[in-house]
């Protein structure tokens, strides 16, 4: 027992250690990565409020039925992936900071339109310049991460990114339901001889476009266009002139590289198009975050609970705030396909619990077990993406590793809307236990494939393996 409890106690020295060079690793990073984190404080704020309550502002504001919101919230997040597709190519050849200013003016256009009217030929277009923006922005901040970050900090400025997009999030489900209470009634107001009008909704949405000034305002004044070695050195061993000389050249010509340069080299990596099947796998449990954008709201709504949506929600983000660097340092001696396997089973096996009835309590369950299980994988995602990825490539990765979700969320949509329509309308009978279950059921395909193709799917360790081949031959050939 004694000997059980030192091991204990010596794992969460080893931890709490751990723990604390990564936050000495990270204040050696550039100025850069706090100026990314907060970026990504307010776009991971303006992206979970909005689409908190996009399903409600499309049934109540616009009058739509719950399939037809469902069809525009699918395309909606379905465009996002799929413009996704390319904007990591541009962002790779534009330079960063070009890339951060060009992708917040897009996604101002788009949140500036989707506030003011309700008329639907420009909520749509505003919902296309959105989408358009969030795609750009959500992989080109992740990219950053890498980019702003010293070799050493890099595990837990990933860890801290999630981190950090998770406190966005729960600014925004903490404020859902104060922001709903606070304003009930519609605003109007004359601007340049046009009358604009506010309804309850759209001062969500608003809070948007406050946001993304701000954001504008800190890439303007406090990003550089380019980091000197430098700082993205700090720590490491001192570099040979001779290989710091060939190293800066590299980069020089990858900055000269065309967009369909970089598509040419990333579409042609065999390793690539694997990890898009392991992506493409790991996405029927990315979606659980989809129905809890799309099916929650109005499910809390029509059981009666409208009033906890919004906090109920936001035991998700803070659990990821409080958990994500402790599951970084417990799991940072393992593969970081088994933390993502091990992470995506438990986080799939949540929604089951919503299958159980209407309660209060059994919400906060799922909510919890689905934290417990994104903690694990999601950020060891972005660290397995940057991993992988060639230097010049990590927006391109981190932008393509979207492109699956384009798939599923083209069928998400539609379903939230039928499964609303048919087994939680508002009006009608209900059957929401079916409803999850059919959720639950569906998710638990994506880990148990995880696992079962483990040895074929983990590109990281098939990477590490044929570079030790590569080593082992060069060192008899030289020996020869």
């Amino acid at each position: 027992m004694s000997t059980a409890a030192a091991a204990v106690k010596q794992s969460l020295r080893d931890t709490g250690r751990d723990y604390v060079d990564g936050l000495r690793n990270l204040r050696r990073c550039p100025k850069e990565i706090w100026v990314s984190y907060a970026v990504k404080v307010l776009e991971s704020l303006c992206y979970f409020s909005s689409v908190l309550v996009l399903m409600s502002f499309l049934t109540k504001d616009m009058g739509m039925s719950d399939v037809s919101a469902g069809w525009v919230f699918g395309l909606f997040s379905a465009s996002l992936s799929l413009f996704s597709l390319f904007v990591g190519f541009i962002a790779d050849s534009l330079g960063i900071k070009k890339a951060l200013l060009f992708g917040l003016v897009v996604a101002l256009i788009g949140r500036l339109a989707i506030t003011f009217t309700t008329i639907p030929i420009v909520v749509y277009v505003g919902l296309f310049f959105l989408s358009v923006g969030f795609a750009y922005m959500i992989p080109l901040l992740a990219a950053s991460v890498k980019l702003f970050s010293t070799k050493k900090a890099q595990r837990y400025a990933y860890s801290w990114y999630y981190v950090v997009m998770n406190v966005g999030s729960l600014i925004a489900g903490l404020g859902l339901d104060t922001m709903k209470q606070t304003f009930t009634e519609p605003v109007s107001f004359a601007l340049a001889g046009t009358v604009l009008t506010i309804r309850p909704l759209q001062f969500i949405f608003l809070v948007g476009v406050i946001a993304t000034v701000l954001s504008l305002i800190l890439v303007i004044f406090f990003v550089r266009a380019h980091i000197p070695d430098e700082e993205l050195q700090r720590g490491e061993p001192i570099e040979e002139a001779s290989d710091k000389a060939e190293r800066l050249e590299k980069a020089e010509q990858d900055r000269k590289r065309s967009v369909w340069q970089v598509m040419v080299e990333v579409c042609g990596n065999k390793m690539f198009w694997v990890f898009i099947a392991f992506i493409s796998l790991l996405v029927l449990v990315k979606m659980i975050f989809q129905y809890n954008h799309s099916l929650y709201p109005l499910y809390m709504e029509r059981i009666g609970f409208d009033d906890w949506t919004g906090k109920l929600y936001a035991i998700n983000p803070a659990l990821i705030i409080l958990l994500v660097p402790v599951t970084t340092a417990l799991t940072r001696n393992m593969k970081s396909y088994n933390v993502i396997v091990l992470g995506s089973f438990i986080s799939a096996s949540s929604v089951l619990i919503m299958g159980l009835g209407e309660s209060l309590m059994l919400i906060v369950a799922f909510q919890v077990l689905l934290s417990l299980g994104e903690a694990f994988w999601s950020p060891r995602l972005y660290d397995y993406t940057a991993s992988i990825a060639k230097r010049g490539q990590e927006a391109s990765y981190m932008a393509l590793a979207q492109v699956p979700m384009f798939f599923a969320k083209v069928l998400a949509g539609p379903a939230s809307g039928w499964l609303l329509y048919n087994l939680c309308s508002a009006d009608g009978p209900r059957n929401t236990e079916l409803m999850w279950f059919i959720v639950g059921l569906t998710t638990l395909v994506s880990p148990v494939t995880l696992f079962l193709g483990r040895r074929w799917l983990d590109v990281q360790t098939r990477k590490e393996a044929q570079e030790a081949k590569l080593a082992a031959k060069l060192a008899t050939d030289a020996a020869s």
